[in-house]
């Protein structure tokens, strides 16, 4: 089977393959304003870790067609996917994209908040759901402040019925089922303590 292999060789490709560790995947869930981003840059830069990011998908496909990146585009698309191709169709894009690209040891993705996102999530061997939340006016200031989409800029009525849109309605169910929970009220120094004792315990 190695033709051409010495024996050490050989022996030397067993044990690696023996060695080999299935990658630690970790599953970033939470409001909106909560930090799930900024978490997952974070354990990105710090933990050498393979980023991934839901709504990154969405967004390229709007850049893609020269469509306005808002909230009201973003659920549009979603709600149109879901339709035509199901429930969990950014859930299977997502397994693919991780299937065909993750090549480190520690992969972190951020954005979930489907029951579909959960079961994908338990599909690996090694995985933790990190929920995060944070008071909903801290939450609606970071909003409006970061502006990452065009209709980010709303009053705090407004936003508490962004929050309570269909896309939404699964997020505190994840936070239920969740191995770690953060509560991002503070500076970004103290959430990023926060996420250090997390990765810590799962390391």
């Amino acid at each position: 089977m190695f033709f051409g292999l010495t024996n050490s060789v050989i022996f030397k490709i067993k044990m690696g393959r023996r060695k080999s560790h299935p990658p630690l995947v970790v599953g970033l869930a939470g409001t909106a304003g909560s930090g799930k981003d900024t978490a997952a840059s974070y354990i990105k830069h710090h933990y050498q870790a393979e980023e991934f990011r839901y709504s990154y998908l969405l967004v390229k496909a709007l850049e893609i067609f020269g469509i306005e990146i808002s909230r009201d585009n973003l659920a549009w698309l979603m709600n149109i996917l879901k339709r035509k191709y199901g429930q969990d169709v950014l859930t299977k894009a997502m397994g693919k994209t991780v299937r065909e690209l993750a090549q480190k040891k520690i992969i972190v993705i951020s954005g979930m908040r489907l029951p579909s996102d959960y079961k994908f999530l338990r599909s690996f061997k090694r995985n933790f759901l990190v929920f995060l939340d944070a008071p909903e006016k801290i939450r609606w200031r970071r909003v409006r402040t970061r502006r990452e989409k065009s209709d980010d800029d709303v009053t705090f009525a407004q936003f508490k019925k962004l929050m309570a849109g269909e896309n939404e309605r699964y997020i505190a169910g994840l936070g239920k089922k969740a191995d770690f929970v953060i509560i991002n009220g503070g500076n970004l120094p103290e959430f990023h303590q926060e996420l250090d004792k997390v990765m810590k315990k799962i390391l």
